[in-house]
């Protein structure tokens, strides 16, 4: 006999906010995690970080995301490359389908979920990318996305602290 579950559907802890083209996808990550629409991300960094409004567009390096990033007042490290998901810290912009010879990838969202304890309850990877299926866009399959580079993320600490 067959039973249904009722327990809710797990849902990541960050709302996905999708790319719009093929080369924001940075704008996107950054856009998830501080719960901006990526218009607003994208305007941000064309006022406040000289990013040109039309391109055509510079390599996004972790300078200008970190820029982005302490304008909401988050921290972020600069890229690191990842030597398996224990690597990662528990909230980053991960880098994959990465191309070593070409330098090029695609940057998601990767966090890890802790309990009240400290342990590990899930870990997510939200894909930004507007031509991934629904079931790909937030995944607890990490493994299965091997995450070349990362940029750890974490809250900005206050002034003398």
């Amino acid at each position: 006999m067959a039973t249904t579950s009722t327990a809710p559907t797990p849902q990541p802890p960050f709302k996905r906010v999708a790319q719009t083209n093929d080369f924001d996808c940075w704008l996107a990550a950054v856009a998830t995690i501080v719960a901006r629409p990526l218009a607003e991300v994208r305007q941000v960094a064309v006022d406040n970080f000289k990013l040109p409004k039309n391109g055509p567009y510079p390599f996004m390096d972790d300078i200008l995301i970190a820029k982005l990033l302490a304008h909401w007042s988050l921290t972020g490290t600069v890229w690191k490359e990842s030597t398996g998901i224990a690597s990662l810290p528990d909230v980053c912009i991960g880098l994959i389908d990465y191309n070593p010879e070409t330098e090029i990838g695609r940057h998601v969202v990767f966090v890890r979920q802790r309990d009240g304890a400290g342990k590990v309850v899930q870990e997510w990877l939200i894909d930004t990318a507007y031509w991934v299926s629904a079931d790909r866009q937030a995944r607890t399959d990490v493994k299965a996305v091997p995450i070349a580079w990362f940029i750890g993320i974490t809250p900005m600490r206050p002034a003398g602290k």
